[in-house]
């Protein structure tokens, strides 16, 4: 068989994806689908840059486009290669069964079920509206109404649809407390590979414990997402082992969650531990890469020349710096 022809415009692409997302008005690392028969649907995929999801958070996106994948690859595999147009309730029933009542399928919890009604029921009704199917296959119900004064932010009356597949297991409210001895002995086994009686555990096979721990206690005592926490590099976190107490950093508008940028405290165990693993074990991690060439191999690497003043310098000789304000 011959190759497809190429569509026109994608000749006339410019060399750097960047520039053309740019100039298309497609924010980076939005997420996309692509068919099994390997095409790219124009229609399905302008959901990802409608408001509705510009506006959401990069893990929000990667989440519904994962769970609207989960089902269109249900009805192309158990309902006959059937297209996510063509969808119908029966379709929805069928993928409510599998994923919850199979035995052979993942039964998945009620938390989990209703994230994937959510982000199903967002998506077909966002092209329903645009007009790229004629029905919402995710069947609907009269929304609940919430008396004024319950401190919910309903009303009495109108409150809509809402999808009627959703479970009534699953607790939006419902906290356990995890007290610092049971927080650290779930460390202790699962991350850094001890025994429940304290000793090296030979079967254990993580790797950069040190490094994993940290971050876990960081987590705890910061308050920080995951994320957030995620992006900080090196010179974002305090490495002064001298001082005691709390260590105040600053957390960028440009990592944090709805760009809340705000101080960050660590406390003085924490940040030791942080030092600890800068001078060992990610030493180790860059001598290796050094060895093994492989930051050579970054076509667009970002250059740190001075850490004591963080600009950043691309391959392109461009020059940024953070915003994180002088802390008093």
């Amino acid at each position: 068989m011959e190759p497809a022809e190429p569509l026109a415009f994608v000749g006339q692409l410019p060399g750097g994806w960047s520039e053309w997302l740019a100039d298309e008005d497609v924010p980076v690392r939005t997420p996309y689908l692509i068919s099994p028969r390997f095409e790219y649907d124009v229609e399905l995929n302008a959901f990802f840059t409608s408001a509705v999801m510009v506006g959401s958070a990069w893990r929000t996106q990667a989440g519904y486009a994962s769970d609207v994948k989960a089902f269109l690859n249900f009805l192309w595999r158990a309902r006959g290669d059937k297209s996510w147009r063509d969808a119908i309730e029966d379709d929805h029933v069928a993928y409510l069964i599998w994923r919850r009542r199979d035995i052979r399928g993942p039964r998945v919890n009620d938390a989990t079920w209703d994230r994937e009604v959510a982000a199903l029921n967002t998506f077909y009704k966002w092209q329903v509206r645009a007009r790229n199917v004629r029905i919402n296959p995710i069947p609907q119900r009269e929304s609940r109404s919430v008396p004024v004064g319950s401190g919910r932010g309903g009303r009495a009356s109108g409150a809509g649809e809402t999808a009627a597949t959703y479970s009534h297991g699953a607790s939006r409210n419902k906290i356990e407390w995890f007290p610092p001895k049971a927080y650290r002995r779930w460390r202790d086994i699962g991350v850094r590979g001890y025994t429940a009686d304290g000793l090296h555990d030979p079967a254990f096979k993580g790797r950069w414990a040190a490094r994993n721990s940290v971050f876990c206690d960081l987590m705890v005592r910061a308050g920080m997402r995951l994320a957030g926490q995620a992006a900080l590099t090196m010179l974002d976190v305090p490495l002064d082992r001298a001082r005691g107490g709390y260590h105040r950093f600053w957390l960028p508008a440009a990592i944090a969650k709805g760009g809340s940028q705000r101080r960050i405290y660590a406390p003085s165990s924490v940040v030791r531990d942080l030092a600890d693993y800068v001078e060992f074990d990610r030493a180790e991690v860059i001598a290796q890469a050094r060895e093994d060439g492989r930051y050579r191999k970054w076509r667009q690497p970002l250059v740190v020349e001075d850490p004591a003043r963080p600009v950043v310098r691309t391959a392109g000789g461009h020059r940024t710096q953070g915003g994180a304000p002088r802390l008093p």
